[in-house]
């Protein structure tokens, strides 16, 4: 079996065990929000590896074409993240969808009662907010990383390559959960001041650091296991994603915090939208296609 289509089961029944353990009513009366978070990570998950699996199914009917007739449902996949990604912004950029998405927030706890309006928002003869530098920024770097997603996965099928786009997803995905737990374990620790008090208060120089060092070396594991590269280029290709993954929080920390608002959308219990649980491959994954396809 392929190791990319063994990595691929054995991650469903980790995170399947997880959530089952987290399900029992007494975990989960203790732990709700771990629970919520669970909850999502395997819905997301679920829809990406049955998406996955479907697309490396062959034409065996014909010895001559060995094609994969439903790489398309993977392709799908990444076009109904870019349709959500793209109402999710523009639900922000619209004022009155705005206000609605804030009291829907404010309803289940998750944002505070003072929201810090600009200006323009304050003015109710106007639908839409002036978009400024860094909304536009934040708009071309997420139609950039849905181009990339696709663009990467048909490079990889076409390379035959195909644990190459589970490196890159997960490399900056692990990178999430190490920041996380890094800068629970040893926040403020060696740093007074945190990574960028002003955009993202939360955020530790020490999870930054640290947590970005523990994702490169866990995903650079994965990486000699599912790519053809050497240990040296996974740990480069891993600290890259790594670290333009915190990059890619920032930017839109930046967003929301310029918008006053805590999560982009409700669609995910415990994650916020989708904007909140992509936001990890909005610079690494655009660069890392790049270099790919010129270099790979």
């Amino acid at each position: 079996m392929a190791s990319d289509i063994v990595f691929v089961i054995a991650l469903m029944l980790l995170v399947s065990s997880v959530w089952g353990v987290l399900a029992v009513p007494y975990v989960r009366k203790r732990l709700p929000n771990i629970y919520l978070i669970a909850r999502s990570w395997w819905l997301m998950l679920a829809a990406l590896c049955a998406c996955y699996m479907a697309a490396k199914i062959t034409n065996n009917q014909n010895l001559y074409d060995q094609s994969h007739p439903y790489q398309v449902l993977l392709i799908g996949f990444f076009v109904l993240i870019g349709l959500r990604g793209s109402y999710e912004i523009k639900r922000i950029w619209c004022l009155h969808s705005k206000a609605a998405l804030i009291h829907k927030l404010q309803a289940r706890g998750l944002q505070p009662s003072s929201i810090p309006f600009t200006k323009s928002s304050q003015d109710a003869t106007h639908n839409s907010t002036a978009l400024n530098a860094l909304d536009l920024l934040f708009g071309i770097a997420f139609l950039a990383l849905i181009i990339s997603l696709i663009a990467l996965q048909q490079l990889t099928w076409q390379r035959e390559q195909y644990g190459l786009l589970l490196f890159v997803l997960f490399a900056s995905q692990f990178n999430d959960i190490a920041q996380y737990l890094c800068g629970r374990l040893l926040g403020h620790r060696f740093f007074r001041r945190g990574l960028a008090p002003s955009v993202s208060p939360n955020k530790s120089i020490e999870g930054a650091i640290f947590g970005s060092l523990l994702a490169a070396l866990l995903a650079s594991l994965l990486g000699v296991w599912l790519t053809p590269f050497s240990w040296w280029l996974c740990l480069l290709a891993a600290y890259g994603l790594a670290a333009s993954g915190i990059a890619g929080d920032l930017l839109e920390s930046a967003f929301k915090r310029q918008h006053g608002i805590k999560d982009t959308g409700t669609m995910l219990a415990g994650h916020g939208g989708v904007l909140d649980r992509i936001d990890s491959l909005l610079i690494g994954v655009p660069i890392f296609t790049l270099l790919y396809w010129v270099f790979g």
